[in-house]
């Protein structure tokens, strides 16, 4: 989405990263759908967040399940559906339920969901690179390389997609294969951010197959 005079821009500290959000703002009431956008971020940053001691991670490490938020189920739900189709190179249980590589994808996609309910043709979602552009404009997308931060590769232009990018710092192997060589890191573009977020672990985890693991949701990978 080219900013212009007309663009309404917003960030907050949510989700352990700085979410930016940018929209039209001819709109009828921008400002009022920007609020419900930045609502759907914080239910999710309360359920799903893995410092608060009274989210849904804090309940699912103690062994329960009862109480959830509706969008933890749903989160949870997914990405069962990820580790089956992944051969378990995804696994939340693996990571004692911390939905960080994932969660923040779904929130990304409420936001934006918010934005088309209200009535916004056209915008971008970012919450620290999980991104989506959503309406006619195209977006230019650079992503920082996790090995070298201070520089961006240009990835092209995005219009009615979503795009994520993760580094192998922390990244956690749920099975652990001899011989395994991860990617320094990867960038998943889907038609969904919870899709794009969740794949750039097992694509880099298994870098010869990252292009055939993107296919089977219809998204494409770029290993860093």
């Amino acid at each position: 989405m080219r900013p212009s005079s007309s663009t309404v821009r917003r960030a907050r500290p949510l989700l352990g990263t700085l979410v930016d959000i940018r929209i039209d703002g001819t709109a009828p009431d921008a400002l009022r759908a920007l609020e419900r956008a930045f609502a759907a971020l914080e239910r999710v940053h309360r359920a799903m967040s893995a410092q608060e001691s009274t989210s849904d991670i804090a309940r699912l490490r103690s062994g329960h399940r009862c109480a959830l938020d509706p969008w933890t189920r749903r989160v949870l739900d997914r990405a069962d559906e990820i580790r089956l189709a992944t051969d378990g190179l995804f696994d939340c249980a693996a990571c004692d339920y911390a939905l960080d590589g994932i969660a923040k994808g779904f929130a990304v996609d409420r936001a934006v969901e918010c934005l088309q309910d209200a009535g916004i043709g056209a915008g971008v979602v970012n919450a620290g690179g999980d991104l989506r552009v959503f309406g006619d404009d195209l977006e230019e997308i650079h992503v920082r390389l996790p090995q070298r931060p201070a520089q961006l590769l240009r990835v092209g232009r995005l219009r009615n997609a979503a795009i994520a990018t993760s580094g192998c710092a922390g990244l956690v192997d749920p099975i652990s294969a001899p011989g395994r060589s991860p990617a320094v890191g990867a960038t998943v573009i889907a038609s969904d951010c919870i899709t794009a977020d969740a794949l750039t672990k097992p694509c880099m985890l298994e870098p010869m197959r990252a292009e055939k693991l993107a296919a089977h949701f219809g998204a494409r990978a770029i290993l860093l």
